[in-house]
């Protein structure tokens, strides 16, 4: 068996049965969840950028790749309502690496930890004759009086949602491969380029006191419900007529003759936040997130008994296959 038999979250279940926690909560979240100071949870994360595989030199420039890491962290803590707070690098370089290259990484990484307050305070650096590997560890807290934002918290019953427009991201990729990066698009290569964390609405989250599965679309919506759907152990039902298609998304599709439909629910890296909540909040949390915040949320569906996900087309129950981006899949 090869990994690309397992794909990467089948491999991710065979480590989570090496690795048995006794932490509050181990594998198998945004973050791992341990004791910290009084009164709150330590929040530990860790994401790369690999090159050739998540950046490539000729497409994404070096301040964005720095920028893109940390932010890949601060949605995992945005994911559990949690405050970042401190950072730490591991790089694997060629030695021919230029500097000024290596210096727009750095400065992209401090650009967007100064935004949110996060210190780098070490880290790792080693030779590698192949692709450059780039690591941060991300630490943050949660307070101990608020419920975790667990994607195991979904019941049958509560309402799905998900912040701003997944599959910008998506549509931002195709432009800048093809070097489009045409004003009227501006939008969508940005969503692409540097995307934000959506720090103050996972906080605000926990800050209600109820019971919420959340987790950020970094590899799809579909798949990223998927990973809600199995740790709670439910289905779910997704609107067809609520799937949230921005008029940028919209318009780059008609002239491009694809389905939007396909970038919302696959599309990666749009780091929006994808969550439940029981029905009698529902309507509040989608009245107060845009006063607040100015970024739109929509309902998108609602968790049920069983499981998998079907897609309401009218009367019709369309089955889902839940899939996005995968590391070691055959098809992605």
């Amino acid at each position: 068996m090869e990994l690309r038999d397992l794909g990467e979250f089948g491999l991710i279940a065979r480590i989570r049965n090496v690795f048995p926690s006794t932490a509050p909560l181990g594998i198998g979240d945004d973050c791992a969840v341990l004791p910290g100071r009084k009164g709150f949870w330590l929040l530990a994360t860790v994401d790369s950028q690999v090159e050739g595989v998540h950046f490539r030199v000729t497409l994404i420039p070096p301040f964005f790749v720095g920028r893109r890491l940390l932010v890949a962290n601060l949605s995992d803590i945005a994911a559990m309502g949690g405050i970042p707070r401190h950072a730490l690098l591991s790089f694997a370089l060629r030695e021919d690496t230029p500097f000024a290259w290596l210096n727009e990484v750095l400065q992209g990484v401090r650009e967007e930890a100064s935004r949110h307050g996060v210190e780098v305070v070490g880290g790792n650096l080693a030779r590698t004759d192949g692709p450059a590997v780039l690591d941060l560890v991300l630490l943050g807290e949660v307070e101990r009086d608020r419920p975790l934002l667990l994607r195991g918290n979904a019941r049958p019953g509560d309402w799905i949602f998900v912040t701003g427009y997944p599959g910008e991201a998506k549509a931002g990729l195709i432009l800048a491969e093809r070097k489009m990066l045409k004003e009227q698009y501006r939008g969508l290569w940005q969503r692409f380029f540097a995307a934000s964390p959506r720090l103050d609405v996972g906080r605000f989250l926990g800050a209600l006191g109820e019971r919420i599965a959340l987790i950020d679309v970094s590899d799809g919506v579909l798949q990223d419900l998927g990973h809600i759907l199995e740790e709670s152990h439910v289905g779910a039902i997704l609107y067809e007529d609520a799937l949230p298609i921005s008029p940028l998304l919209a318009q780059f599709c008609e002239e491009e003759g694809c389905d939007p439909r396909e970038f919302v629910l696959r599309g990666g890296e749009d780091f929006e936040l994808l969550f439940t909540v029981p029905p009698h909040r529902g309507e509040e949390i989608q009245e107060e997130i845009p006063q607040r915040f100015g970024l739109p949320v929509h309902r998108v569906g609602e968790i049920v008994q069983g499981t998998g996900v079907y897609l309401r087309r009218e009367d019709a129950l369309i089955p889902l296959v839940l899939r996005g981006f995968n590391h070691f899949s055959r098809k992605e």
